[in-house]
């Protein structure tokens, strides 16, 4: 029988091109069951965009890339632990891992980042070890040029029937503004257009959506989720399409752990969103269940730390715990029962509170900062977050948005000067 106390996490040295970064075995939900599925995180060289750009400013992926080239011979070599794991999860359980996850924290139809032959053998993997879907990311630039000349998707559609592909977008937002805070790099309409030539094609099309990145309060970033789900809904024209709900954590190197650095003085300090704040965007689309759920932080008991819960979506110390075993049930069964139980027994106060928020500047003045300093951190080579210790800091007494401002303005006159 299925059971949640199942759950695996396999971490591996992140130092090792040889083994991936972790292995993990954890519910979900596939066509109306509770199963479990595998995920497997890939050692990589690092998502192109992160290594041209810095990447999207909420991203910790840049933490953990190797940042140097890694061979077939080495991906092979994690794909067969991976495999070994599986296969001995499945032997020992009296149900088998349903849905195949390879994540190389990067776009998986790049060839830069992954090779034909290294998702060839991903493909035959899912066949041989039977499971029902694979699911990878990418994102709207690379889906474009492929339907334009390798055709690697529809090739590998027809490859693995009846194996089911789900390729994930990080759509975030459909606010051109707001994607521009997150540094997204493909526009609205290549993520719309993506998204219909993988349904085209044969495919499952699933977008993130974030919830509260760097720079947004907490009713401005709920509203953003649900205008951005109904927008999906909207190019959908009727067509399925999978929504994960993406609630923004604490990680290094990150806008919003520099923004946290700053102190709650500091207007555009950041924190997690709530936890009924998750529950609030699910409760607007009841209709969506297994297509609209949101992340999970694997396997939490009440003993955990309240540390370990400051740094993720997280209501009062009171009900925090028990909302998250409502976010389980939901994810397990989706059924929509457990979003409205949620919502008794959430601390409505905190969510008035957050919605008290207003930010000293509009959001067109909040993009334009973060654009310059994205371009000033590039023209020094540099990451975002390290250009932000070095030039902006966290001791004056101003709000990031003026110390920013202030900090091109003595651009400007040196330029002049």
């Amino acid at each position: 029988m299925l059971s949640t106390n199942d759950v695996q996490n396999f971490v591996f040295d992140l130092k090792d091109s040889t083994k991936p970064r972790s292995v993990n075995f954890y519910f979900d939900h596939y066509r109306g069951e509770t199963i479990f599925r595998a995920v497997v995180y890939l050692a990589n060289r690092g998502c192109e965009w992160s290594i041209k750009t810095g990447g999207c400013t909420m991203c910790g992926t840049k933490n953990t890339a190797l940042r140097r080239e890694i061979n077939d011979e080495d991906f092979y070599a994690q794909l067969a632990v991976a495999e070994d794991l599986i296969k001995k999860f499945n032997d020992s359980h009296d149900y088998k891992l349903t849905s195949f996850h390879v994540y190389n924290d990067g776009l998986f139809f790049n060839d830069a980042e992954v090779t034909p032959n290294v998702r060839q053998r991903i493909f035959e993997l899912a066949k041989s070890l039977g499971f029902k879907k694979l699911v990878v990311e990418t994102n709207g630039i690379d889906v474009m040029k492929d339907n334009r000349t390798t055709d690697y998707l529809g090739k590998a559609i027809k490859f693995l029937a009846p194996v089911e592909l789900e390729v994930t977008l990080g759509v975030e937002s459909a606010n051109a503004q707001v994607r521009s805070l997150y540094n997204k790099p493909d526009s609205l309409e290549e993520m719309r257009s993506s998204l219909q030539i993988i349904r085209d094609k044969g495919g499952i099309s699933k977008g993130y959506v974030l919830v509260k990145g760097p720079l947004m309060t907490e009713e401005e970033a709920y509203l953003d989720c649900v205008n951005t789900i109904n927008k999906l809904k909207e190019w959908s024209n009727g067509e399925r399409f999978r929504v994960e709900l993406q609630p923004v954590c604490l990680l290094p190197n990150t806008l919003h752990e520099f923004l946290i650095a700053r102190g709650k003085n500091d207007p555009y300090y950041w924190e997690p969103p709530l936890m009924s704040t998750l529950f609030r965007i699910l409760s607007n689309f009841p209709e969506m269940t297994e297509d609209l759920y949101t992340a999970l932080f694997a396997r939490i008991d009440k003993d955990s730390s309240w540390d370990f819960w400051q740094n993720r979506p997280h209501d009062d110390q009171a009900t925090t715990f028990k909302l998250y075993q409502q976010l389980v049930q939901y994810y397990l069964h989706r059924k929509p029962e457990y979003v409205t139980a949620a919502l008794e027994i959430v601390n409505n106060s905190l969510w008035e509170e957050r919605k008290k928020q207003v930010l000293p500047h509009p959001l067109e003045i909040r993009v334009s900062v973060v654009k310059k300093l994205i371009s000033l951190s590039k023209k020094e080579n540099i990451h975002l977050s390290d250009y932000l210790k070095k030039y902006i800091g966290c001791n004056d007494n101003m709000n990031f948005i003026d110390a920013c401002l202030k900090h091109f303005d003595k651009i400007n006159a040196a330029e002049l000067a």
